[in-house]
C-alpha cells in the first residue's frame, strides 16, 4: 500500500473506533485478536527462583557466622535477593502461546514468535517438548521437571497445531 493510503486507512480506522466505542462495542483491533485467539499454556520456572532464594539465605547466614555486625544493609541485601526470587517465581512464568500458523515463546530471556514455517521439528514427550527450528543450531526444550508445564494438555494442542500447519512431529508419548 502507499503511504497516503495507509495513512488514510489509520484515520478511518480510528474514527471507526471511537464510534464503537461510544456505542459499547470492542474496537478493531480488539475483535481481531479475539478472532486470531492465542492458545496460552503457563507454567512455572522455579530454578532461578530458588537460586536467589537460597543465594540471599546464604548472604544472611554467612554474615552471623562471620560474626559482622547485622545492622540494616546486610538485612534489607539478604531480604531483597529472598524477596526478588519470590516474585520471580509469581511473576516470570514461561508461557507457550499457539495462534493460527505460529508459536510464541516466553523463557526468562524475552518472547520469541516462530512461524510454522520455520519449524523444522516438534518433539513430543510425556515429560518434554522439544522445537526445532530450521537454519539454527538452538532447541527450545521445555521440560515438565524445569518448567512445570501441565504437559498432556501441551501435548494435545501441539498436535493439533502440528497437524493443521503440517509440520513434521516426532511423538513419543506412549
Amino acid at each position: 500500500m502507499s503511504r497516503k493510503w495507509e495513512r488514510m486507512v489509520v484515520k478511518n480506522q480510528k474514527t471507526v473506533n471511537r464510534s464503537r466505542k461510544k456505542s459499547g462495542l470492542a474496537t478493531i483491533d480488539e475483535s481481531n485478536r479475539k478472532k486470531d485467539a492465542d492458545i496460552i499454556i503457563k507454567g512455572r520456572s522455579w530454578m532461578f527462583a530458588s537460586l536467589l532464594v537460597i543465594f540471599g539465605l546464604f548472604y544472611l547466614i554467612t554474615s552471623a557466622v562471620n560474626g559482622v555486625a547485622m545492622n540494616g544493609l546486610i538485612w534489607f541485601t539478604g531480604l531483597s535477593y529472598v524477596l526478588l526470587g519470590v516474585l520471580v517465581y509469581l511473576v516470570r512464568r514461561p508461557v507457550i502461546g499457539i495462534g493460527k500458523s505460529y508459536i510464541t515463546l516466553r523463557r526468562f530471556a524475552g518472547d520469541k514468535r516462530i512461524g510454522s514455517e520455520s519449524i523444522e521439528e516438534l518433539t513430543l514427550n510425556n515429560g518434554h517438548v522439544i522445537i526445532q527450528v530450521k537454519n539454527v543450531k538452538k532447541k527450545y526444550m521445555y521440560t515438565k521437571l524445569q518448567h512445570r508445564f501441565p504437559m498432556d494438555e501441551l501435548n494435545a494442542k501441539l498436535r493439533e497445531f502440528a497437524v493443521r500447519e503440517r509440520v513434521p512431529f516426532r511423538d513419543e508419548t506412549k
